[in-house]
């Protein structure tokens, strides 16, 4: 019985304020609330907003529902070109980068414009103004033959990074066509 008083008495002392919260606060609150669901739905399905194969081209695939869907292989090289005296050399990537950021660069094609404005930032700093480089990137996805997969006559130097679809990639024409029994990967070969 003691128990009983003192918890009713407790219970009258600690008044709860169970008021409504103000109309602009759960307003606000829904509109955040709407906002954020919207940005989840829509943000992975962004790479229907740009033509070809999100795959291959890899635009919008980053944060997208459809990310392991995919088995690509390819390999790059980069040919740097002095305009003054018409001097070229191949740059192959795990020349200059880690051997583990050189076996993926080739797979993404805004790593591959990184790292050719990358090697033409370090031709400026070495007073080599005028070079353009370009990219010889042969790809081949789920076991497709092998195609290139970036103009190799574009100076990817030239090229300004933004979220627009990259005329600069190639689009996919090699129609899908099932391995050989035994054969697991198809030679890099374009």
């Amino acid at each position: 019985m003691l128990i009983v008083k003192l918890r009713a008495k407790v219970l009258k002392e600690k008044s709860i304020n169970l008021e409504r919260p103000p109309p602009l606060v759960k307003w606000s609150l829904l509109i955040f609330i709407f906002i954020w669901f919207s940005f989840q739905i829509l943000f992975p399905l962004r790479h229907l907003l740009y033509p070809g194969v999100s795959t291959w081209t890899e635009e919008g695939h980053r944060f997208a529902w459809q990310m392991m869907l995919r088995d690509k292989k390819a390999k790059a090289l980069f040919k740097i070109t002095n305009s003054k005296n018409n001097k070229k050399r191949i740059v192959r990537p795990e020349e200059v980068l880690p051997r583990h950021q050189a076996r993926i660069i080739a797979l993404w094609p805004d790593m591959i414009l990184q790292f050719a404005q990358y090697l033409g930032e370090i031709g400026e700093k070495a007073n080599l103004n005028g070079l353009e480089v370009n990219a010889w990137v042969c790809a081949s996805l789920n076991g497709r033959q092998p195609q290139l997969l970036i103009d190799p006559k574009r100076d990817l130097t030239k090229v300004e990074r933004n979220l627009k679809h990259a005329d600069w990639i190639l689009p996919l024409t090699q129609p899908f066509e099932r391995l050989p029994e035994g054969e697991r990967y198809r030679d890099l070969n374009c």
